[in-house]
């Protein structure tokens, strides 16, 4: 599946799926799943169907089924020439304007 032609819901919805996909590939059950990360059984379940959960619960499943390495290329800054890193380094970074103080009277 290609994201970057996707909606948020399908995104969501396939990487329910891929999770749930690994978790029978090692042959974990969803309750062993839910148990080893502490939340319930039809949290789990609702993740799979739909890929909607919170962030840090998504986390917790990824290590528990051993792919937290799937999110080294997520949100990586990208470099896309030697001359785009020579300018973004020269360029100087915006600095706060300076307030003049109030004169108390």
């Amino acid at each position: 599946m290609d994201f970057s032609l996707s909606l948020p819901g399908e995104i969501c919805t396939e990487l329910g799926a891929r999770a749930r996909t690994r978790r029978v590939q090692i042959n974990i059950s969803v309750e062993e799943l839910a148990q080893r990360i502490g939340v319930s059984d039809q949290t789990v379940s609702n993740f799979e169907r739909t890929g909607k959960c919170t962030l840090a619960t998504f986390v917790r499943i990824l290590e528990s089924l051993n792919a937290t390495s799937d999110l080294n290329d997520v949100l990586v800054p990208e470099t896309r020439s030697i001359e785009e890193m020579r300018a973004k380094s020269a360029v100087v970074s915006r600095q706060r304007a300076y307030r003049k103080a109030r004169s108390t009277p």
